[in-house]
This record gives C-alpha cells, sequence and structure tokens, in this order.
C-alpha cells in the first residue's frame, strides 16, 4: 500500500531524544558529562506532547491505512545487545485520557473490526538506537466518523531499562464530529470582487474533499484558492441538533499562504449556506493579489 499525506503523524525521533538528552546532562567546569546517564526506552512519535500529530485523518472509503511508529533506545551509545520491547494496548491511558475530558469529547477503544495491531515484542537491535517501524492498521470504511476512538500503545517492559515517563505512550485516535467526514466539492471562481460574469477555467465540480476534526464541534475542510487555505467551521451540537455555524480561515494559513504572498483577504469568509441535515455546505471570501481581484465560492456536498 502506497503512504498516505494525511495520516497525521510526525517522525520527531531526532528532536525528542535530544531534548530528553540535553535535559539530563550535567555540566562540570564547562565539560558536559554524559557517563553517568542510564539508557530510556522511549516512542518518539508518542506522548502527548504529540497528541494532535497522532490524529487519524482519512477518506472513509479508504479499505486500508497504516501509521507507523519506532522504539528509541535513548542512551549515549548504541544498544550493546538485542534490546527486546514488549508493547501492548494500554487501557489505563485511555483512561487517563477520558478523565480530562467532558462525556461529549471522551473516546472509546477502536472496535475490533477497525483497526490491526498484533505486534506485541519489538527489538532495537545491537549497534542501533532505533527499531524497524511498527505498524498500526486501521480500516476506515468501517469507522463510523460521527465517534471518538483511541488505542493507546505503551510500553508494558524495556528489559530493565527505564521506560520514558513522558513518551512511553502513543496515543492513535480519531476524533468523532456528526459532520466529519467525506464530500464532493465545487470551487468557482471570478477574476473580480462581485461574482459577475462568467467564471474562470480554473473553476471545478465534484471533487473530492474530507471535513478534518479538530474537536467534537470543529472542522477543517481545504478552499480552492491558490495554495488551499482551509476554511474552518465551528458550530453548536444541542443533543444532536447542529446551530451557530461559524467559519473563519485558518490564521496560520492566511499568514503563510496569503499574506506572505501579497494576497489580503478582502471579503469574509461568509457562510452562504450551512445545512448538516443536508449535507451541504457553501462558503466565500475575496482576496485582492496586488493586482487583481478575485472573487471566491467553495461548496461541499454528499
Amino acid at each position: 500500500m502506497k503512504p498516505r499525506y494525511n495520516i497525521l503523524f510526525l517522525l520527531l525521533t531526532a528532536l525528542a531524544g535530544g531534548a530528553f538528552l540535553s535535559s539530563c546532562v550535567k555540566s562540570r567546569m564547562g565539560e558536559t558529562e554524559f557517563s553517568g546517564l542510564k539508557p530510556v526506552v522511549q516512542i518518539p512519535e508518542g506522548g502527548m506532547a504529540n497528541f494532535t500529530t497522532t490524529a487519524l485523518t482519512f477518506p472513509g472509503t479508504d479499505s486500508v491505512d497504516t501509521a507507523r511508529f519506532r522504539i528509541n533506545f535513548a542512551a549515549t551509545n548504541v544498544a550493546g545487545k538485542d534490546v527486546v520491547i514488549t508493547l501492548g494496548y494500554d487501557a489505563k491511558a485511555l483512561a487517563d485520557v477520558n478523565t480530562g475530558l467532558d462525556p461529549t469529547s471522551q473516546y472509546a477503544k477502536f472496535p475490533d473490526s477497525t483497526y490491526s495491531f498484533t505486534v506485541s515484542k519489538v527489538t532495537v537491535k545491537a549497534g542501533q538506537n532505533y527499531s524497524d517501524p511498527i505498524s498500526f492498521i486501521v480500516y476506515p470504511s468501517k469507522i463510523d466518523p460521527s465517534q471518538s476512538y483511541m488505542f493507546p500503545i505503551s510500553i508494558l517492559d524495556a528489559a530493565g531499562n527505564t521506560i520514558s515517563g513522558d513518551f512511553g505512550t502513543i496515543y492513535y485516535h480519531v476524533i468523532g464530529n456528526p459532520i466529519a467526514g467525506n464530500y464532493l466539492w465545487d470551487w468557482t471562481r471570478w477574476n473580480n470582487n462581485d461574482g459577475s460574469g462568467s467564471p474562470t477555467s480554473s473553476s471545478f465540480t465534484g471533487h473530492p474533499a474530507i471535513f478534518s476534526p479538530d474537536n467534537p464541534t470543529t472542522i477543517e475542510v481545504p478552499s480552492g484558492y491558490y495554495l488551499g487555505a482551509r476554511y474552518v467551521l465551528s458550530f453548536t451540537n444541542t443533543n444532536g441538533v447542529l446551530s451557530d455555524f461559524q467559519v473563519i480561515l485558518n490564521p496560520s494559513d492566511v499568514t503563510s499562504q496569503l499574506t506572505a504572498n501579497g494576497i489580503t483577504v478582502t471579503e469574509g469568509p461568509t457562510i452562504l449556506k450551512a445545512d448538516p441535515v443536508a449535507g451541504v455546505y457553501k462558503f466565500h471570501y475575496s482576496v485582492f493579489n496586488g493586482s487583481a481581484y478575485r472573487y471566491l465560492i467553495d461548496k461541499y456536498y454528499r
């Protein structure tokens, strides 16, 4: 299976390992003392610091997708011999996460039919600091996008070595949201500031789009203009009745994709339609690119 861009996890191995070591070394008369450091076994991609990057988003029509992580033997030297690490599902880690959430935001364990994780032993081989990649397989077409699921994987035994307190668990999860999932997408552009006349030939219809949840009442989805600055759509959920829809452009995208390239948002974004029953959402914004105006409409529908 080809790797997918939309599995949202980062391989922060060097950064996490380096940050850990720098916090433990001792300074002596201007020299750095490493001899007292003990090996620590960790999941560099894991920990609550990387919680947002282990949220899994994918087209719900996909039959299979895969997330991968590694075990790091964090030490001043490579492993002197094979280090066999025991991994497993961690029900306590799931309970601990849910303790800090209100009932509408809590996670259930991934249903058995929606994932595959059969790895229980992983080896960091002698002369290495990292294991081979470990796979967590997900079956997106079997997942209900309106429900929140989690599968925490923890280091259960580190062959006598210390297990990292901050990076001992990786929290693969799906954020449930009642409007999340797959949509069709029409994008229309006019080279003016009022949407009059004929749209440009760059307009399109029927492209795929994904409403990716930030939380149970907020999603993000790319717009069609230029580099695809994302709409951030939020709403209120009152016992299943959705209301008070609000939309903005992702502020980071505005800065990096638009402002940095001399593009100014002159109007919007505004909601032209938000119908969760019919599954239709329509947004508009206008820009000035330094020499001309652009009038833009994105429509998403099921």
